[in-house]
C-alpha cells in the first residue's frame, strides 16, 4: 500500500510537519509500505531532498489572504452608513477562508492521478477553516468508487488563525465544512485529533467523532542525570502564542530570588512580531542565558535538549489552546519535567499526573517565574518522578503508535 502525506504545512526543517513525515514515514517504510509526501511549492530544497517530498501546494497552512480593494471600500461605506461595523479582521478571515479553501481544492485536484488512487491511504496532518472545505470538495468531486481513504487531522481549535488572533468566523466555517462532509465521514474520510481535549471540542460542538492520532515524537534519549547547576530550556518557534515574550521578565524575577540555574533558549522567528523582537533584545542583555539561533537539525536539537533539565512551555491558553506539542511530547518521553500554563494540553497533562512538572496561572511572567522557582526547589524529586512516567508516555506517543492508528483506518471494512 502507498501512504501519501498531503501537507501544506510542510515548509522546512523547523515545522512540526517535517518531523512527523520523517518519523512516521520511516515507521511505515519499515513495515513495507511505500510513502510519498507533498509539501508547499516554496519548500526548503534541502528538507525536500531529505524527505523525498514533492513541492506542490501554492498556499501554506499558515498563510492568509487580504480582502480586495473593492471589498474594503464597500465595508467602509457600510460602516459609515451604520449598516454594519467596518471590521478589517473579519474581512481578512472571510477572504482567507474563500481564497485558501479554493486554492487547496484546486491543488488537490491537480495532484498526479495516482496520488489519490483508490487503495492508497491519504494523510492530511493538519487543516484549519482555510483548508477543510477545500479538502471535502476535492474528495467529494471524485466518483465514490475512486475515492481513497483519507485521514485528516483536526490540529487546531475552530477559533485559531494563522495570524495570532481569535477567529470570529471559525466555528461557522467548520460547521459548514462538516455538514458538507457528512456523506463522506466514516466511508472515505476519517477525522483525527491529538488528544482527548481537542476530540471533546469537536464532538461536543459538531458531533464529530475522531480517532486519536498521537504526537509521534516519543522516541528520544532519556534525560541526563541532574547536575549541580540545572538548565531550564525553551525550544521551538519564538512566538507570542508560545509565550516567548514572557521569558525575559520571568528570568529576571527568578534571578532576583536567587535561582542558581542557567537558561538555554532557541531563537527562531521571522522578526514580524514586535513583542518577540523586543523579548529577543532583552534576553541578549541577560547573564546566564545561552541563545541557540536558527533552525536545528534533528541531531543538533537532540544534543541541545539533552543538556536541558527542565523545559519551559509557557504556551498561551487562548492562542495555543489545547493543541499537542512536539516539544512537550519529547520532554515527557525523556523524563524531563516541564513548566506549562494552565489551560494548555501540557498543563492538563501535568495536572492529571500523566507528565511531571509545574503548572502556572494567571498567564503572566510573575506566575511563570513562581512556577520555575517551585520546580527548582524540588527538581531532584521531580526528575525521579518524570523518569518513572517516561516509558509509558514514550510508548504511547511513538512513530510506531502513530503508524498503527493510520494503518487501522486502511483496514476498516
Amino acid at each position: 500500500m502507498e501512504v501519501v502525506f498531503l501537507d501544506n504545512g510542510l515548509i522546512g526543517r523547523g515545522e512540526h510537519s517535517y518531523s512527523l513525515v520523517k518519523k512516521v514515514g520511516a515507521a511505515l517504510v519499515a513495515r513495507g509500505h511505500r510513502v510519498r509526501a507533498f509539501g508547499v511549492k516554496e519548500m526548503d530544497p534541502a528538507a525536500a531532498a531529505e524527505l523525498g517530498a514533492i513541492p506542490h501546494f501554492r498556499a501554506s497552512l499558515y498563510g492568509k489572504a487580504s480582502p480586495t480593494a473593492t471589498q474594503l471600500r464597500l465595508s467602509r461605506l457600510l460602516g459609515a452608513l451604520r449598516v454594519r461595523p467596518h471590521d478589517p479582521h473579519l474581512l481578512r478571515e472571510q477572504a482567507s477562508a474563500d481564497r485558501l479553501n479554493a486554492a487547496f481544492r484546486d491543488d488537490l485536484m491537480a495532484l498526479p492521478p495516482d496520488a489519490l488512487a483508490r487503495g492508497n491511504l491519504i494523510v492530511v496532518p493538519g487543516v484549519s477553516q482555510n483548508q477543510l472545505s477545500g479538502l471535502v470538495r476535492a474528495l467529494g468531486a471524485r466518483p465514490e468508487r475512486e475515492r481513497p481513504r483519507v485521514v485528516c487531522q483536526l490540529m487546531f481549535a475552530p477559533d485559531w488563525t494563522p495570524w495570532g488572533c481569535s477567529a470570529q468566523l471559525g466555528a461557522k466555517l467548520y460547521g459548514k465544512a462538516f455538514a458538507l462532509a457528512r456523506p463522506l465521514i466514516g466511508r472515505s474520510l476519517f477525522f483525527a485529533t491529538e488528544n482527548v481535549a481537542i476530540a471533546s471540542l469537536y464532538r461536543d460542538a459538531y458531533a464529530i467523532d475522531t480517532i486519536r492520532l498521537p504526537v509521534p515524537f516519543g522516541g528520544v534519549a532519556p534525560a541526563r542525570p541532574l547536575p549541580a547547576r540545572p538548565v531550564f530550556g525553551f525550544f521551538g518557534y519564538s512566538k507570542r502564542d508560545k509565550g516567548f515574550h514572557l521569558l525575559p521578565e520571568a528570568i529576571r524575577l527568578c534571578r532576583a530570588q536567587g535561582l542558581a540555574a542557567d537558561f538555554a533558549i532557541q531563537l527562531q522567528h521571522g522578526g514580524w512580531e514586535p513583542a518577540t523582537v523586543a523579548a529577543e533584545q532583552a534576553l541578549r542583555a541577560l547573564a546566564g542565558v545561552r541563545l541557540i539561533e536558527g533552525v536545528q537539525t534533528d541531531q543538533a536539537f537532540a544534543a541541545e535538549t539533552g543538556h536541558v533539565d527542565a523545559m519551559l512551555l509557557p504556551y498561551d491558553p487562548q492562542l495555543f489552546g489545547m493543541r499537542g506539542s512536539g516539544i512537550f511530547t519529547q520532554s515527557a518521553a525523556a523524563g524531563r519535567p516541564v513548566v506549562a500554563a494552565m489551560g494548555t494540553f501540557a498543563g492538563a497533562s501535568v495536572a492529571g499526573g500523566e507528565a511531571e512538572g509545574e503548572v502556572f496561572s494567571p498567564y503572566d511572567a510573575p506566575a511563570l517565574a513562581a512556577a520555575i522557582m517551585r520546580l527548582a526547589a524540588r527538581l531532584g524529586d521531580s526528575h525521579a518522578r518524570a523518569a518513572r512516567l517516561a516509558s509509558a508516555f514514550a510508548q504511547a506517543n511513538s512513530a510506531d503508535a502513530h503508524a498503527d492508528v493510520l494503518l487501522a483506518q486502511a483496514e476498516r471494512p
